[in-house]
């Protein structure tokens, strides 16, 4: 088995820490929420819900004496199945930046994955290179990681609280400066890509929180 570099431990942001900080689970939405992902839902649905019909006739039929029971098991089914759908039809439409936030950070764990597939890849004979700029990579991810964690919060707080923003606009004061310092071009070479495309992700997810400042602000 091979062991996660301590300094990866923890970066990665787990579908547990985001429903800590936005009070949601990742697994609770549709994604990508797309008019034909939501249609696409609506319709598996209804196709168990057509199956599970079919499933309770045929049982009938065998044992009809326990045709009560059956109805209240397939009851009890069929209710908890629409209400899940149900509640990942409602945060899905009323949560559209938490969506945004969550296929962030789908984006970032990626990379975490990947620079930890780099280092194993660097043990093996087939070793593509040492990353030299491994430690700026880290040091962007913990910012990337930071700025999402602010980003869910935020989010999680605007939604309950609309004028929250104009009264506590320190909240949108994220520290960009240290991330933009470490910035370079787009590179030419694999080794440099990882850390581009943490850059371009950080650049997302500050944009992000001040188009949700501007929003808040505009109302």
């Amino acid at each position: 088995m091979n062991k996660i570099p301590s300094d990866l431990e923890g970066l990665e942001i787990t579908p547990g820490e985001i429903k800590h900080w936005s009070g949601v689970s990742p697994n609770l939405l549709y994604r990508p929420a797309t008019l034909k992902k939501l249609m696409g839902e609506g319709l598996k649905t209804f196709s168990i819900a057509v199956l599970l019909l079919i499933s309770y006739w045929i049982w009938s039929l065998i044992f009809p004496e326990i045709s009560l029971i059956f109805i209240m098991i397939y009851l009890i089914i069929g209710v908890l199945l629409i209400l899940e759908d149900s509640i990942k039809f409602w945060n899905t439409l009323t949560r559209p930046q938490f969506v945004k936030l969550c296929n962030q950070v789908d984006r970032y764990n990626a990379m975490v994955k990947a620079l930890s597939i780099y280092d194993q890849l660097e043990a093996t004979e087939h070793s593509p290179g040492k990353l030299n700029n491994r430690a700026a990579i880290i040091e962007a991810l913990n910012l990337i990681r930071t700025e999402l964690i602010r980003g869910l919060k935020i989010e999680r707080t605007l939604k309950k609280h609309q004028k929250f923003i104009q009264q506590h606009s320190e909240l949108f004061d994220p520290n960009f400066t240290a991330l933009t310092v470490l910035q370079t071009e787009e590179p030419t070479t694999e080794q440099g890509r990882l850390l581009y495309q943490a850059f371009e992700i950080a650049s997302e997810v500050y944009l992000h929180l001040k188009q949700l400042q501007a929003q808040q602000t505009s109302r």
